[in-house]
């Protein structure tokens, strides 16, 4: 540094000293004065590339984006046979939202430099996010080739081939991650739930286990358990929300502090936006589409923010057309995203995406708006990113509020909307079209292969065990999870026939009325059916579910509890057991759950129902903000809401 400093005094204005002197302070810890000598060098040498690569490497560490994009952009101009500079620029660009330029200048690197690793994963990962699957594979598989020992690589490639559903080769590729790096977190957290969709448990208790000892970890470490595999463990609430707050201490700035609640004139409408990737043909989207049109409009000014571009859906159109405005910000990074959200004036943001694929929490860690509230598309804490996490008394009860970062408000019934947007299809078939008995009884449990977890599966053997000519109807998904659900069968003692799989259907209708050819859907333990379980209770379909201790275990119980089947909330998997059996074989107990529930369909938030309960908490969450009152792990008065 003194020599630095010697230099400078003699030639103040010394392009490679102010460069190199810069580079260092950055590195010592002090990287805004950096900027600042690199930012007079680059003046002094606008033609050097070195130092405008410099430039904008520091500026991307500060998160200054848009600035970085610019400076590569400069330097590429000025040496476009650079791998490694169109290399530096894709990332920019991915970071800035901009993927498809991103994925132009890595095709471009790659062509500099085939074999170039780093430039392969990258591109791999890169076409993975834009559904590109089979590109991904591909620049994944040189990447492998070329660099076999990089952990990194097989991890990618593993994610990729997962995605394909090919767990067993996406297992063996994080297995062997993970003998590179024994200490790869992330590999092991995919292994996990590669191992998941395919239903093969084997490895579940030890790396369970691994993943019980990283909560006394520290968080940086933690920081690499997803929050949203986390929610497939058996784990407490509090242990899910150590995940969730080691993932947002990475996330947040140090020196964010939430924008002050202003006071609204009388009768101004309150600036409501929703935050989403998923207003589409998602189950999200689904839930929303007959919701967020019913908002009062001259009390509620709503905008969509859309993380993802149009899908071209019924779904979305319904959801665009019924509110004030949307902005598509999926192409921007974090930071303009934030701003864009600030610039539209909003006073309440409405996360509905928390940790789940397509979300930018990043946005939230930015403060986008005075007033953050997670809701319905993430059951988890975002911990403390929002505000407010928007719940209910039986999915969150009220002694678990301390748990959390956030502050808890309840709304009265259940949290979640039912799908009142789709409409079940006619469905002449016959039960035995879709593989069922006649006369048997059907359980079902359309929920995704990977809530499937060892306990459940048991549980539902003993089941068919004591019901005579039941059978199970299940989701198909890939062929090696449905094997490993017959193997699974036949170990229990069970017949592998009495399982019987439901293709995927084109249209949702379809999928809504083949619940009429069941009796009882059976809920699973960990992560228990949301979306799934809503689209039961809404086609007359009674839940059988089991409460359990974490918030993801507990959305069945709210739902029954709300639309009057609460008889099926079972406290353990052994009440689970009997009561199934229960009302397969008493037939005026299942007569009564479907006469309770046909009736509250008739009442709990039909029509503009839903959507007035959640303004309602829009208005009172809002003046909780503007005096104070909101204070992490408490549970929010709702004044008087019914």
């Amino acid at each position: 540094m003194k020599l630095y400093d010697s230099i400078l005094l003699q030639a103040p204005d010394h392009a490679e000293t102010l460069q190199l002197k810069g580079i260092l302070l950055a590195q010592i810890g002090v990287p805004e004065e950096g900027l600042e000598l690199l930012e007079r060098a680059i003046v002094q040498a606008p033609e050097n590339v070195r130092i405008r690569a410099n430039l904008a490497k520091l500026r991307l560490d500060l998160g200054g984006i848009d600035a970085a994009v610019a400076d590569y952009e400069v330097a590429l101009a000025q040496r476009p046979d650079d791998a490694d500079l169109a290399f530096s620029l894709a990332g920019a660009l991915a970071l800035a939202g901009r993927h498809d330029a991103a994925i132009e200048h890595l095709e471009h690197a790659r062509t500099l430099s085939p074999d170039h690793p780093h430039v392969l994963a990258n591109l791999g990962n890169l076409y993975r996010q834009t559904e590109n699957l089979p590109a991904s594979a591909e620049a994944l598989e040189r990447a492998v080739a070329v660099s076999p020992d990089d952990p990194e690589v097989q991890h990618s490639l593993g994610v990729t081939l997962a995605a394909l559903h090919d767990y067993a080769a996406a297992g063996a590729r994080f297995r062997h991650a993970l003998k590179l790096d024994p200490g790869f977190v992330r590999a092991a957290v995919q292994l996990f739930y590669a191992t998941l969709y395919a239903c093969d448990w084997d490895d579940h208790p030890k790396l369970v286990g691994n993943f019980r000892r990283l909560l006394g970890a520290g968080k940086d470490l933690l920081s690499e358990v997803s929050p949203l595999v986390a929610l497939y463990l058996p784990f407490a609430q509090d242990q899910l929300n150590l995940v969730s707050e080691a993932r947002a201490a990475v996330l947040r700035p140090s020196a964010m502090v939430p924008a002050a609640a202003q006071a609204k004139s009388e009768g101004a409408a309150l600036r409501v936006g929703y935050l989403s990737a998923d207003f589409g043909g998602h189950p999200v989207g689904r839930l929303l589409a007959d919701v967020l049109p019913r908002h009062e409009k001259a009390a509620f000014d709503v905008t969509a923010f859309a993380l993802a571009p149009p899908d071209g859906s019924d779904v979305q159109q319904a959801i665009f057309s019924g509110v004030g405005r949307v902005e598509d910000v999926s192409n921007m990074s974090a930071a303009e995203a934030a701003g864009r959200i600030r610039e539209a004036g909003v006073d309440v943001l409405v996360d509905l995406g928390g940790f789940t694929q397509g979300a930018r929490p990043e946005i939230l860690a930015a403060r986008a708006a005075p007033l953050q509230i997670g809701w319905l598309g993430y059951c988890g804490s975002s911990g403390g990113l929002n505000d407010v996490l928007l719940a209910d008394e039986v999915v969150l009860p009220p002694g678990a509020a301390g748990q959390f970062r956030e502050a808890i408000a309840h709304l009265p019934g259940t949290f979640m909307p039912l799908n009142r947007f789709d409409g079940a299809g006619d469905d002449p078939d016959t039960r035995a079209a879709h593989g069922l008995p006649g006369d048997g009884f059907v359980f079902c449990a359309f929920n995704a292969s990977p809530k499937i977890d060892a306990e459940t599966f048991a549980a539902w053997m003993a089941v068919l065990g004591r019901v005579e000519g039941s059978v199970l109807w299940l989701r198909a998904h890939a062929s090696v999870t449905t094997q490993n659900l017959r193997s699974a069968a036949r170990s229990a003692g069970t017949d592998p026939d009495r399982l019987v799989f439901a293709p995927t259907t084109n249209a949702m209708s379809d999928h809504l009325a083949r619940h009429r050819h069941a009796d009882l859907f059976l809920d699973t333990f960990v992560y228990g059916a949301h979306s799934t379980a809503a689209d039961a209770i809404a086609q007359g379909l009674p839940v059988l579910t089991c409460a359990g201790e974490a918030m993801p275990a507990r959305v069945g119980a709210s739902l029954c509890r709300a639309y009057g089947i609460g008889g099926l909330v079972a406290e353990n998997p052994s009440e689970y057991i009997d009561t199934a059996v229960e009302v397969a074989t008493i037939i005026d107990h299942l007569i009564n759950y479907k006469s309770a529930l046909s009736a509250a369909l008739e009442t709990v938030d039909a029509g503009d129902g839903f959507a007035r309960k959640l303004e309602h908490a829009y208005g009172a969450l809002w003046r909780a903000k503007g005096t104070g009152l909101l204070k992490p792990g408490t549970l929010v008065p709702m004044e008087d809401q019914e």
